[in-house]
């Protein structure tokens, strides 16, 4: 099994693990190269679900088809022109908001894909993996594989971009949360939260507030890409955190 996993967030639908790996993996080793440290392929893994959430045109009508359709987001951010940047990259990240919040409905309401979504982090984590680096969506699918099995030992818990602090998703977590504070995710030793300035679905960009004062909160800017997982990913306050955490389980 590989040292580090990766986990996905929302707008993947039509990505699968290994493309999602080759978009990823320099992202992270450029974060790394700021401590002068890499990670080799076979130490890398992408847990993938998005297909559990690739729409049917033949089963929306529509007006939901055009509403939910997976992609926009980068279409936007992908747009040329400086006098629109700020205006397509506000549209990106409220697009990125709306469909996070779509995923959330579904995982909330359709068991079977919450079940089938959790088993696939299941399936790629392993005894050897030491990180998980969860974007966005995947880090409250993490969160819930790991507060259910604390079997699992992990060095180093990053969550990036995360609406794991906002109001959105209450009441979906398990644990419940208790008197509004949320459990520790099992058996993990470090937990870093990492917010960009501008990232809509981080909320106020904590989680020390609802996960306890041994999260560690940080901010960070990403510009027009806010909620993007390669420029949290290529950051040196990313890289750190797994440089640390791969050098120990190697000591």
């Amino acid at each position: 099994m590989a040292r580090v996993v990766m986990v996905h967030g929302a707008f993947n639908e039509l990505w699968g693990p290994n493309e999602l790996k080759a978009r990823w993996l320099p992202a992270l080793r450029d974060g790394l190269w700021h401590h002068g440290a890499t990670v080799a392929d076979d130490d890398v893994a992408v847990c993938f679900y998005g297909d559990l959430f690739r729409l049917d045109p033949e089963t929306l009508d529509e007006a939901e088809w055009n509403r939910t359709r997976a992609g926009m987001a980068d279409m936007l951010s992908n747009l040329g022109g400086a006098a629109s940047l700020d205006t397509l990259s506000q549209a990106a990240n409220d697009a990125a908001w709306d469909r996070t919040v779509d995923m959330v409905a579904i995982l909330a309401t359709d068991p079977t894909v919450r079940e089938r979504g959790l088993q696939r982090f299941l399936d790629v984590v392993g005894d050897d993996t030491r990180v998980v680096i969860a974007h966005s969506l995947g880090t409250v699918v993490s969160y819930q594989v790991l507060a259910a099995h604390p079997e699992i030992e992990l060095d180093l818990f990053v969550t990036v971009g995360s609406p794991l602090g906002t109001k959105m998703v209450e009441d979906i977590l398990s644990p419940p949360l208790v008197d509004g504070k949320g459990a520790w995710p099992g058996s993990v030793k470090r937990w870093l939260n990492v917010a960009s300035v501008g990232d809509r679905a981080t909320g106020t960009g904590r989680l020390a507030d609802r996960f306890g004062e041994r999260v560690q909160d940080r901010r960070i800017d990403n510009g027009h890409r806010a909620h993007d997982p390669e420029p949290y990913l290529n950051s040196a306050v990313t890289g750190e955190a797994v440089a640390q955490a791969l050098a120990q389980a190697l000591a």
